[in-house]
């Protein structure tokens, strides 16, 4: 089964997947990188009111697969 690896970015703060999950295809992956952004998205703002997050996935040789980022802004009146 493919490795996929996960390289997390917060809004400019890098997190690179060391590990990586094994995965049947490019499409678990990319639902993967969905669930995982939401799942984030949840406490994203508790203490800010904007935060850019970003997956992105690679393969075993390191070859860019994917890109999917996520803007969240709080505005207030």
């Amino acid at each position: 089964m493919p490795r996929y690896f996960f390289d997390f970015m917060d809004t400019g703060e890098a997190y690179p997947d060391c590990y990586g999950t094994e995965l049947p295809d490019c499409d678990s992956a990319k639902i993967e990188t969905v669930m995982a952004l939401m799942e984030i998205a949840k406490v994203a703002l508790h203490d800010q009111d904007y935060r850019e997050l970003a997956f992105k996935v690679r393969d075993e040789s390191g070859k860019p697969l994917l890109q999917m980022v996520l803007n969240l802004e709080m505005l207030t009146d």
